[in-house]
């Protein structure tokens, strides 16, 4: 009997092991079955040629398929903002405001700006690619430039919300010279910027400069050397920068004071300033490396040295020391 049970159990576990054998063929006869060439489980490589241009066509294919939508969300947003500018009223202008004039009238400058509240900003920007893209009204600014000698540059700008914006520059008066009836005062390109008969202005005059023709305003004026009239101007360039930095020794404007120059020589001046009691302090300075350096100096005598109180004279700075020398009473 259980010879018997031996046998079939034998049995079973043989034809099992034939079941499982004939699986394992099967399935390795399928794993090694070819498709196009290649085993089903192997995959190509992605940089192949074959890939690379699946890859381009599907890159295509996006991109053809994107570009409708992107063109109109384009004009979409477009449309957008043309009717926001167009119905805003912060495009519509309100006021107009002007800066930096000096000499030249706000109502003359007013005049020539033909843009009135209540009306589009639009309509007069341009002139050229510049002044579209800043918003700015090249044609007008071009009027103000060309009907006042004495503007350097104009910008007319339309600025959000609802205001243009008018910012002259002028001309820099910074040297004046004496003429038939008063003073011509110039520019640093030695042009003429205005005269007058009375001293309004804070400059110095040059003296003993002479005057070959009548002086016209906006023209360059004619004289005998114009290498003093340089010279002087490097003197009052120096006079207005020591007067613009900020430094220990700037007591005083030395611009408020230094009423005249006078060239001695190519490099050596004479400044006068002006006494309240009468009489005058003449300044020997010389434009060199170490002018700066005299300023201060001369600017510390005229504020906390209390020079002025020693009345009139002569004070030396070319020297290494200072001299100051009393005019003889």
């Amino acid at each position: 009997m259980s010879r018997r049970i031996n046998k079939k159990r034998k049995a079973s576990v043989g034809s099992s092991a034939r079941r499982e054998l004939r699986k394992r063929t099967r399935k390795q006869s399928k794993e090694g079955a070819l498709y196009d060439g290649y085993p089903k489980s192997f995959k190509p490589s992605p940089f192949t040629e074959e890939s690379r241009k699946k890859r381009a066509s599907e890159r295509r294919r996006r991109m053809i398929v994107g570009w409708p939508l992107a063109i109109l969300s384009v004009i979409a947003m477009i449309l957008i903002i043309v009717t926001l500018i167009a119905y805003l009223p912060q495009f519509y202008i309100e006021r107009i405001t002007i800066s930096g004039l000096r000499l030249v009238d706000r109502e003359e400058v007013g005049a020539l700006i033909d843009k009135k509240p209540g009306e589009h900003f639009i309509h007069g920007v341009g002139g050229g690619l510049g002044q579209y893209i800043t918003l700015r009204y090249g044609n007008i600014e071009k009027t103000i430039e060309d009907t006042f000698p004495l503007v350097r540059s104009a910008k007319v700008q339309f600025r959000f919300p609802s205001e243009v914006h008018v910012t002259i520059v002028e001309k820099t008066e910074i040297l004046a010279v004496r003429i038939s009836g008063g003073y011509a005062l110039l520019d640093s390109g030695l042009y003429v910027m205005r005269m007058t008969s009375e001293r309004d202005f804070d400059i110095p005059v040059l003296e003993g400069i002479r005057v070959q023709s009548t002086p016209v305003v906006n023209e360059k004026i004619d004289v005998d050397d114009e290498a003093r009239l340089f010279a002087a101007i490097n003197i009052t360039a120096a006079l207005i920068g020591h007067d613009q930095s900020d430094t220990e020794y700037n007591a005083v404007s030395l611009m408020q004071h230094v009423k005249q120059i006078r060239q001695l020589s190519d490099h050596v001046f004479y400044l006068f300033v002006p006494l309240s009691q009468g009489g005058e302090i003449r300044v020997r300075l010389e434009d060199n490396r170490s002018l700066q350096d005299r300023l201060k100096v001369l600017s510390y005598l005229l504020g906390e040295g209390d020079l002025r109180s020693r009345g009139s004279g002569e004070l030396d700075l070319t020297g290494q020391s200072v001299f100051f020398r009393p005019d003889a009473t």
